[in-house]
């Protein structure tokens, strides 16, 4: 999809300039996922080892710092001859990434006896019903969370599976 021209949805809904997916292999201990892990796709993967480990993800600030290089530089791949005269890539914060929202997999594939997830700085765990822990990781299971950019440094991830 090159020379689509400047007037593309993504420029409003910045989910659109991503790729689709990316996968990675987490932390084997208890540690921090990066955000170069959490971010930068419409769906992220994330398979995570280890027993009874507490998995952090990185900052909201480092997430959505990601996030905004991944579409800038998706957005930029996308303009096809007109980069020249747009310049490099568009300022951080064009477009706005208030409200925007991906899906986050955590596959506890590896995972022996089940595991932990902490919020990192500016962060939030939450769950939809009363069912759903949204910080508990099942041994063998995958943990699905829709993530969204809640302010310029806070996000808030949403168990729905």
């Amino acid at each position: 999809m090159t020379n689509l021209g400047v007037f593309r949805d993504e420029f409003y809904n910045a989910i659109h300039a991503l790729t689709e997916a990316q996968a990675a292999t987490g932390p084997t201990a208890t540690g921090v996922v990066p955000a170069s892990q959490l971010a930068g796709a419409a769906e992220c993967f994330v398979s995570l080892s280890g027993t009874s480990q507490t998995f952090t993800t990185d900052t909201a600030a480092n997430i959505i710092a990601q996030l905004q290089t991944a579409v800038a530089t998706a957005q930029k791949a996308n303009v096809g001859g007109f980069a020249s005269a747009l310049g490099s890539t568009p300022p951080l914060g064009v477009p706005n990434l208030f409200n925007m929202s991906w899906v986050i997999n955590f596959s506890g594939a590896g995972i022996v006896t089940g595991g932990t997830l902490a919020g990192g700085t500016g962060v939030t765990l939450a769950a939809i019903g009363a069912t759903l822990s949204s910080t508990a990781l099942a041994a063998g299971a995958v943990s699905v969370y829709v993530a969204t950019v809640t302010g310029p440094a806070s996000i808030t991830l949403t168990r729905v599976q």
